[in-house]
């Protein structure tokens, strides 16, 4: 028993290798700990300065976007209304303001064939093209030639037919008048012109209309109008010699 004690007690009193494997283990965990917290910390740090550079991106991201609703408000400020977003407003005041006024004279008018006329025009002003076109039609038809309320149905159902992009239709229509209104039928295919953007073409109606409207009157109370687009036009321009 002695001895057996004393072999434990000389055996536990040498230097054995399990220590040293116990030390250098728990060193080497230490180490890797270390290393771990370390590799942690730079991370961490890394994740804080790209934080930092998105939060200076964004910042810079947000005064841009910024600065460009106040250039933007400015252009429309300093352009206004000559800017798409100017002419739709006031297109949609105005198209608000026509389906007001219609309205009160639907229900103020008691002549059939003139309420038939502004409902039709209500109609076109509420975006139903292919209704007013119906009615303006039906219209036309049932007035007599020569009357004023046939005069203005047709000339509304060319403006529905240009409203709903049916650009040959609305200059046969005016076309179709010339016989018995020409007066109205050169402005309207004048303005016709005009919309389309060919000038030359308006320019030639109008001097037309004008030049025969000398002699027969048949612009009537629209010759002011016809002397203010021609006005607008300028002079015509003589094509250069040898020109086709």
């Amino acid at each position: 028993m002695l001895g057996s004690s004393c072999s434990w007690h000389h055996a536990s009193s040498r230097p054995s290798a399990y220590p040293r494997r116990a030390v250098f283990s728990l060193e080497r965990l230490r180490t890797a700990w270390y290393s771990e917290i370390c590799a942690g910390s730079q991370r961490a740090t890394e994740e804080m300065v790209l934080t930092a550079k998105s939060k200076r991106f964004l910042i810079f991201v947000a005064f841009a976007l910024a600065f460009g609703l106040v250039a933007l408000t400015a252009m429309v400020y300093a352009t206004w209304p000559d800017n798409a977003v100017g002419v739709y407003l006031h297109e949609r005041r105005n198209r608000e303001a026509n389906i007001r006024t219609l309205r009160g004279r639907i229900a103020q008018e008691t002549e059939p064939g003139t309420r038939s006329f502004y409902q039709a025009w209500l109609a076109e002003e509420k975006g139903d093209l292919h209704g007013a076109i119906r009615e303006f039609q039906a219209l036309r038809d049932r007035m007599p030639p020569g009357t004023l309320l046939h005069l203005k149905s047709s000339l509304r159902l060319g403006l529905a037919y240009g409203r709903n992009r049916q650009p040959d239709q609305e200059l046969a229509t005016y076309q179709g008048l010339m016989v018995r209104y020409p007066g109205p039928s050169r402005l309207s295919q004048a303005t016709y012109h005009l919309r389309q953007g060919d000038k030359d073409q308006a320019r030639r109606v109008l001097d037309d209309a004008l030049t025969r409207d000398e002699h027969d009157g048949s612009l009537g109370s629209d010759r002011q109008l016809a002397l203010f687009l021609r006005a607008g036009l300028g002079p015509v321009q003589e094509k250069p010699s040898g020109a086709p």
